[in-house]
């Protein structure tokens, strides 16, 4: 009888032991996957991926900032573009903007930069100078369009960013190749700039002239209006009026353009012209001239 009692006993024990080592879990084991196992058969945190939080911010970057203050330009206008402003429509403080551009003028620098880095600077060889000079007159305006208010804050700044002096580069070298004189290419480059940029500042295609033009109603009423002033006070404009207010953007630029470039030839292949930026002076063999004309009408 004591032995049956003790056998009891011990089954009894060895039962518990094996519910003990069911129930815990085993520290060694290892997951399907051959990584650790955690409790209640997931993995453990540091083989889960990160949780994504949908309101965490993008990385502050000088691209991201460049970016956006491209944005604000665009939509709002040049006098928008604020530091604070813009640290607001970041999610951050004006200090983080600092630390990465320094000051609004070398934001804007960038800013300049980044846009002139659109530009194709790549011509053909083949290419006439003043065909080279037009391509890349074309080309900035082009990209100026594209990022409207930026033409302004060029007006008014010269970067000289590696983008800025690739632009410089790449319309002074067809200047030299057609051998102007060393100041002759400096006025001939910054007539050409200037008339670029001017015109994509004066002439948005989102200004209020241009959108009246635009739209061929409108358009009609003003041609109508010229028509019918009086024609002894404006004659000129009763006449021509209908010609002037058009929807000719891409026109005017490549007229003016042209008129501009062939005064730069004419100037180039005249023999006895005065220098670009020089008032014409009046030669000895001119005042004989002019003398000898004097005294025919006189005697």
């Amino acid at each position: 009888m004591l032995n049956i009692v003790q056998l009891s006993r011990s089954t009894f024990k060895e039962a518990q032991v094996e519910q003990r080592q069911q129930a815990a879990p085993n520290k060694h084991a290892r997951a399907g996957s051959g990584l650790p196992a955690a409790a209640g058969g997931s993995r453990s945190l540091w083989f889960n991926p990160p949780i994504e939080d949908p309101d965490r911010r993008p990385q502050l970057t000088r691209e991201r900032i460049v970016t956006e203050a491209l944005a604000v330009i665009a939509e709002d206008g040049v006098q928008a573009l604020t530091m604070r402003s813009l640290a607001a429509r970041l999610g951050v403080v004006p200090g983080a903007l600092y630390h990465h551009v320094g000051n609004k003028q070398r934001l804007q620098d960038l800013l300049l930069d980044g846009v002139l880095a659109e530009i194709d600077f790549h011509l053909d060889s083949s290419l006439a100078w003043t065909q080279q000079l037009k391509v890349l007159a074309h080309r900035l305006r082009q990209v100026l369009e594209a990022h409207p208010g930026v033409a302004g804050i060029l007006k008014t700044r010269d970067p000289l960013g590696p983008h800025s002096l690739a632009l410089a580069e790449a319309l002074l070298a067809p200047l030299q190749a057609a051998e102007f004189a060393d100041r002759e290419a400096g006025l001939a480059f910054s007539l050409l700039v200037d008339y670029t940029v001017g015109f994509a500042v004066s002439s948005t295609p989102t200004s209020v002239n241009e959108q009246r033009v635009r739209d061929a109603a409108i358009r009609g009423q003003l041609h109508e209006f010229f028509r019918s002033l009086p024609p002894d006070r404006f004659p000129a404009l009763v006449a021509l009026g209908e010609h002037v207010w058009l929807d000719n953007r891409d026109e005017r630029f490549t007229v003016g353009l042209q008129v501009l470039v062939d005064g730069l030839e004419h100037a180039r292949r005249s023999p006895h012209r005065p220098a670009l930026g020089e008032r014409p002076t009046t030669t000895a063999r001119t005042t004989r001239r002019r003398e000898d004309a004097q005294q025919a009408v006189a005697g």
